[in-house]
């Protein structure tokens, strides 16, 4: 035991920032107005004081978790903008207005203390003031200063005693308060269990050069007292985050995890500060002991979105023991619906990302935050001075150990070029795409940006896996041509404007989320994916292909129209009804909930409850996509750069996949989309062309060929639209457009020598020879539309749960234009039903559809997805939209499937 301790209070200045207020100032109602040269933003001492309150701000936020967290963050950005001339940044008026009000909220919360600096010395503003100390615990001090003498003063603490500053802690710089203005400092106390209780500390007050007063504080020191807490689920103990806010305003942690950083201290993304923050939870996972100080303590107990939080208040006195047993009951069972949830997107590492986590504490936090499906993504980062490939703690594929038919975790990756292209997780992988990563940023001063990405998410794909573009488009530029390209499978991250610009241009595609743990804790923000049957990671990866999922922070979204559901494309008339159901169950105000349909909003309500339903019923009129979302955030991050409708940036926040509806055969398409993409792309493709690193020219050439064959398409997309669903298409048109077709295959061993042939056709007669190796099936339609199918060669190969495309050759001298679909029956049952293991459907997309045009000749794409392995046989039943009743409108063939999990299938006809 040292000295300080002997005499009773430990003192640490944690980075005891100064935050200067000047009072009545006037208000300003324009949050975010620029400051202009002549305003007093622009003195030195207003930049001083927006550092020395970031100072403050930030670190509270890193060490005392608070129930305000949040406003503190808010805050900083805010200085933040000041001190660094940001154009938006707040005028100096506002920015005191608003560091006032943040400090007084503070001040109620937080032990405090307020000192009037005088011309006669320093006195306490309320001498009965006493600060409540609890034997043992470390508590925050928040000191006020009020400069009410004539003259600037230079201040700073200089030491409390009997403890004063220890000589390696840090003091505060000295801070300047103009006369009729105040200052903060922050710094932590504790009386040593062991040490005699004073009854008064005294804080040293360094005014001006030499001159100390002290300011002599009564403190009144009590024995802590202790909580015994432990989580239950209907009476089955449970693992769970358990919140326990103190008197003294500070959320403290306790128990096996409360000293493991990767679960108690995150970064900052949001607003991009570059200061950590500490979580006001603890993970549990059985019976723990917390100390507090005595009074009123909050117990708050949680574990995921689908359970009611649990809530105790507790007054204990000193010495006191209580036990809490608090039980989380689910909200709702949205497995039982068939609804998955999943972060797409976790690196299980420290903080520092080179060292592996154990997947024992994955699995424990995964069932604490009651998620199903966890991906830990392996990345690869390289320095000049260390380089590290993580995680690393399994191969890819399942992690058996730590999986059941609840919870799953799979290996995967993290493709990642920061330069150019972004970043890509790859699931439902079963080994890494090397190189892992490229570029200068990611793999090494001396790293190329080649391979590009695209050809990693063509070896990603040939495994068997989806491509998720991992942080919307922000650092992703390689977006908008992926998309096009058909070799993006969801959108993680994606800021809602921009995902209307995509759905816009006829795409169909989903969103999903991930954390990014360690930037982010488990789960924050997730996907729930709508599967079939019993849960498997096969099925979750297959509903994110379907699109059918929602994104959420926290509230549940559903979304019908005309009973399809979240993925689902319908067909309609213009004067259609179409009737739209959303729903929305959350753990907390739900807030603003709105339907919307092509950018517009359709039904909006701002719901003050945890629950509610829109339900409204509108012409079909033209095509359309529909989705629904939530958002209780006031603000949300708008002050940060994002809307309010981005679940990546905040709690309270969904949004669902759409629904699809066609009108005429045609999806929806806006030109103003097509071109705004098209003008991104041109600046992508100019920053690769001037700032890429390659090898030679013809790296340089495919990287920069790539966005602009993205372009080419953009451009051909309303042409195409139209001769995709015309009777008369011009061959030369007919060839434009397959060879679009086929750059959306994936598949690039097989297509790439067959695009290489139709480059040179010339005649209808050569464009039907170039295609010819990718034709599956044959269908005719004679003039009563009955229909002949037929497979076209004896063998082809197929992978196990990876979907492959053909085409299917169609003769249709009935015209017809219905829909042609396709259905597979697994004969070797007794008796015979559907094969649930083997999917076939007609392809519709902007470049195709899936109705019949009425022309004589045409082709079809048909995808075809096996997903068990052993000889099986199929029947394909064909018809054209008449009805499966009417065996005069379809025919059949039988094919014989050979699969083997992870190799090449054969598929033989056995008609």
């Amino acid at each position: 035991m040292n000295d300080y301790c002997r005499a009773g209070v430990m003192v640490i200045l944690v980075a005891a920032a100064g935050i200067q207020s000047h009072a009545h100032e006037g208000h300003h109602d324009d949050r975010f107005a620029s400051s202009q040269p002549s305003d007093p933003s622009s003195s030195p001492q207003a930049v001083t004081e927006a550092r020395h309150a970031f100072d403050l701000l930030t670190s509270l936020v890193a060490k005392w978790p608070t129930a305000v967290k949040d406003d503190l963050i808010r805050q900083a950005y805010l200085e933040h903008q000041f001190i660094h001339g940001d154009p938006d940044a707040v005028k100096i008026e506002r920015l005191r207005q608003l560091r006032q009000q943040t400090m007084n909220q503070l001040a109620s919360l937080l032990p405090s203390a307020t000192i009037v600096l005088s011309d006669h010395g320093s006195t306490l503003a309320d001498p009965k003031q006493q600060l409540q100390l609890s034997r043992g615990l470390e508590s925050p001090l928040l000191c006020r200063v009020i400069n009410r003498s004539n003259q600037p003063r230079a201040i700073r603490i200089a030491g409390i005693r009997p403890q004063l500053v220890p000589a390696n802690a840090d003091l505060p710089v000295s801070t300047r308060v103009e006369s009729g203005s105040e200052t903060w400092f922050l710094s932590s106390l504790r009386v040593p269990p062991e040490s005699e209780a004073p009854e008064r500390m005294t804080l040293q007050l360094e005014s001006q050069p030499d001159v100390v007063s002290n300011v002599s504080i009564p403190v009144r020191v009590t024995a802590p007292a202790t909580l015994q807490i432990e989580l239950s689920e209907q009476g089955t103990p449970v693992a769970g985050r358990v919140t326990v806010q103190c008197s003294d305003g500070v959320c403290r942690l306790a128990g096996e995890y409360a000293e493991n950083s990767t679960l108690t201290e995150k970064p900052i993304v949001y607003p991009p500060i570059g200061t950590s923050q500490r979580m006001p939870f603890v993970y549990s996972d059985g019976p723990f002991t917390v100390s507090i100080p005595a009074g009123k303590t909050i117990v708050t107990a949680e574990r995921g979105f689908e359970h009611r939080r649990r809530t105790v208040e507790a007054t204990l006195k000193p010495g006191q023991s209580k036990r809490l047993a608090l039980s989380c009951e689910r909200l709702v069972d949205m497995a039982a619906d068939g609804w998955i949830s999943g972060d797409t997107h976790v690196h299980w590492v420290t903080n520092a990302w080179n060292v592996d986590e154990p997947l024992q504490l994955l699995s424990m936090v995964q069932r604490a935050e009651d998620l199903r499906v966890a991906n830990n993504l392996t990345l690869l980062q390289r320095y000049a001075n260390q380089a590290f490939i993580k995680p690393s703690q399994a191969a890819m594929g399942p992690v058996k150990e730590f999986s059941d038919s609840s919870f799953h975790i799979q290996m995967g990756e993290e493709y990642r070029n920061e330069d150019l292209y972004g970043h890509l997780c790859f699931l439902n992988i079963d080994w890494l795409v090397q190189p892992i990563g490229t570029g200068s940023i990611i793999a090494g001063p001396d790293a190329l940006d080649y391979p590009i990405n695209r050809t990693a998410i063509d070896a990603c794909r040939g495994q068997g896996g989806i491509s998720i573009e991992a942080h919307g488009t922000g650092g992703n530029k390689d977006v908008p041509v992926n998309v096009i390209h058909n070799l993006s499978n969801s959108l993680d991250q994606m800021e809602p404007e921009l995902y209307y610009r995509l759905l816009d241009c006829g795409f169909r595609i989903p969103l999903t989320n991930g954390s990014d743990h360690p930037a982010r804790p488990l789960g924050i923000a997730r996907a729930y994916v709508k599967i079939d049957g019993q849960f498997s990671y096969d099925r979750w990866i297959e509903g994110i292909r379907r699109g059918r999922t929602f994104t959420t922070s926290g509230p549940l979204l559903f979304l019908t129209v005309n009973e399809a559901d979240i993925g689902d494309q319908i067909h309609a008339g213009p004067t259609q009804r179409l009737r739209i159901r959303a729903k929305v169950v959350s753990r907390d105000r739900v807030g603003t909930f709105q339907v919307l349909s092509n950018g517009e909003v359709l039904a909006e309500k701002v719901v003050d409850a945890t629950t509610a339903v829109i339900d409204l019923e509108i012409p079909a009129q033209e095509s359309r996509w529909i989705v629904a979302r939530c958002s209780n955030r006031s603000e949300g991050r708008a002050d940060f750069g994002f809307g309010n409708f981005n679940a990546i940036t905040g709690p309270g926040v969904a949004h669902t996949s759409p629904v699809y509806v066609q009108v005429d055969r045609t999806p929806r398409f806006n030109p103003d989309a097509a071109q705004y993409w098209i003008r991104r792309m041109r600046e992508h493709s100019g920053e690769i062309l001037v700032r890429g690193r390659f090898a030679n020219d013809t790296q340089r050439k495919e990287a920069v060929g790539y966005i602009q064959q993205g372009i080419r398409m953009f451009r051909q997309l309303p042409s195409q639209l139209e001769s995709a669903r015309s009777n008369n298409e011009d061959w030369r048109a007919a060839k434009k457009r397959i060879t679009n077709v086929l750059r959306r295959f994936g598949a690039p061993d097989v297509v790439t020598p067959i695009l290489d042939t139709l480059a040179k056709v010339r005649s209808p007669l050569q464009l039907h020879q170039a295609v010819e190796p990718l034709v599956l099936l044959s269908a005719s339609l004679n003039p009563e539309s009955r229909v002949k199918i037929s497979a076209t060669r004896n063998q082809i190969e197929l992978r196990q749960g990876r979907p492959q495309r053909f085409l299917v050759s169609v003769e249709n001298t009935a015209g017809s234009t219905a829909p042609l679909q396709i259905q597979t029956i697994d004969i070797a049952s007794d008796p015979p039903a559907e094969a649930t293991w083997c999917d076939v459907e007609i392809v519709d997309s902007p470049f195709t559809s899936a109705f019949l045009t009425g022309a004589p000749q045409e082709y079809k794409v048909v995808e075809l997805l096996v997903r068990e392995g052993g000889l099986k046989e199929v029947r394909l039943i064909a018809n054209v939209g008449q009805g499966t009743q009417d065996l005069g409108f379809r025919a059949t063939a039988d094919l014989l499937i050979d699969s083997n999990p992870g190799t090449i299938a054969t598929e033989k006809s056995n008609e």
